[in-house]
């Protein structure tokens, strides 16, 4: 399987110019950006950008000025409350709703609350819930909470805001009816990666690399979020640990990417060995992670002990890709194929197709930047699909998800066994 790699040096010469996409350049280095319903949202280090899918812009807001320094930490789209969730630093933290057809439109703002991580700490924010009990899960170190006298960095939290008025505080409050406000983890050197919440049966899942002293460990988290109450969100955390690869560890997760499915939750992740001199440091795998249960030392429920670790090691059900940089990935279903993108460390975006069985055809790089840029450690789709987008620095490309065109005659498309193309008998391309 793996001699691919060294057709996928062969490719990346033959391809490396031979692409050309929609790009646009901002004045700053991107900070961050998502896709919601029909626009794209840009957050640079003084400006928010509201852009059309082809990247045309339709709005700007400026987020900063010399006067009050703000650092944007949360962009959240709640699509189904058509608005755009932003926090950040200034006046001691504030959190404020936008407009999500127009972001110079604010619909609500809060101050004195910090809901997002300090600048350039990792964390993960996105919309849980169900119903009227929509909440903003954020994970990420709690410097508002108390240090130890040995004064070292604070305990990593989840917490559960709201995002709709709540007859208890502002719409951004974390109280619950209950006691129990967020869930703590017992280890300092926890980094949060990666997290989603599936629609049918609602539920969530926090993907997270810990480390202890002596050993590296990935964790996944599960809670039941169909539950109305914070504290019973809570309460139903279970918890395992994934492990990659047979080969070697790679106990570190770089990137994931939930793969879309009808029954089964399969997710991808990139792992890393952490020796960058290693041509096979980072390896992608898939796992089936349907059915989490069990708890882990650094994670359990509110009134739990963390001492101890049950439930089975999550192990892959295929390895399908080792390189030696990959940073980003993001997944598509096309009927029984799954076609994967991914990102890397010097530059490249590369296209690889897994058949029913998870075998991987040839990679083909889509994307090359001329000077080794690393592309953005997050990549989205527009909504159909058709278009994947990355950053690079101060750049944002919108590169097709096929290269359909260059397939001719029928015999060469059928040949390229790629799921997102199709041949068009008028046309015969």
């Amino acid at each position: 399987m793996f001699k691919m790699r060294g057709y996928l040096l062969g490719v990346l010469v033959l391809l490396k110019h031979c692409i050309c996409d929609d790009v646009v350049n901002f004045d700053g280095d991107i900070k961050d950006f998502v896709v919601g319903k029909s626009k794209l949202f840009v957050l640079t280090d003084h400006q928010l950008h509201q852009m059309r899918l082809d990247l045309s812009e339709e709005k700007r807001k400026d987020i900063t000025n010399a006067t009050h320094q703000n650092t944007v930490n949360i962009l959240v789209p709640f699509d189904d409350n058509d608005t755009l969730i932003t926090c950040g630093t200034i006046r001691d933290g504030y959190c404020e709703v936008l407009d999500l057809s127009d972001i110079t439109k604010s619909i609500y703002y809060e101050s004195g609350i910090s809901v997002g991580p300090t600048q350039n700490e990792k964390s993960v924010v996105f919309i849980t819930g169900t119903g009227n009990s929509r909440y903003l899960l954020v994970g990420k170190k709690d410097h508002d909470g108390k240090k130890d006298d040995d004064g070292k960095s604070p305990y990593p939290v989840i917490s559960l805001w709201n995002t709709l008025q709540s007859q208890v505080g502002g719409i951004f409050s974390n109280i619950d009816d209950g006691s129990t406000l967020f869930i703590q983890s017992t280890a300092r050197d926890v980094e949060f990666v990666d997290g989603f919440q599936r629609v049918s049966p609602s539920e969530l899942y926090l993907f997270l690399n810990a480390k202890t002293d002596s050993e590296r460990k990935v964790h996944v988290l599960w809670m039941d979020s169909s539950k109305d109450k914070k504290t019973d969100i809570y309460k139903s955390l279970q918890a395992v640990t994934i492990q990659c690869c047979s080969d070697k560890a790679r106990p570190v997760l770089v990137a994931s990417t939930v793969i879309p499915s009808v029954s089964a939750v399969i997710w991808a992740g990139v792992f890393s060995v952490q020796d960058q001199q290693d041509p096979e440091n980072t390896a992608l795998a898939l796992y089936d992670i349907s059915t989490v249960k069990g708890k882990v030392k650094d994670f359990c429920a509110p009134g739990e002990t963390c001492d101890s670790e049950s439930g089975s090691k999550l192990q892959p059900l295929s390895v399908v890709f080792k390189y030696s940089s990959m940073s980003s990935v993001a997944a598509v279903r096309s009927g029984s194929w799954i076609v994967l993108f991914i990102g890397t460390s010097d530059g490249q975006l590369i296209k690889l197709v897994l058949d029913e069985k998870l075998t991987p055809d040839c990679p083909i790089v889509l994307y090359k930047s001329d000077d080794e840029r690393a592309l953005f450690p997050r990549m989205h789709f527009d909504p159909d699909f058709k278009h994947i987008y990355t950053a690079l620095r101060k750049e944002l490309r919108r590169v097709s998800v096929v290269q359909c065109a260059k397939f001719s005659p029928l015999k060469g498309c059928r040949a390229a066994l790629d799921p997102l193309c199709g041949w068009c008998v008028n046309t015969k391309r």
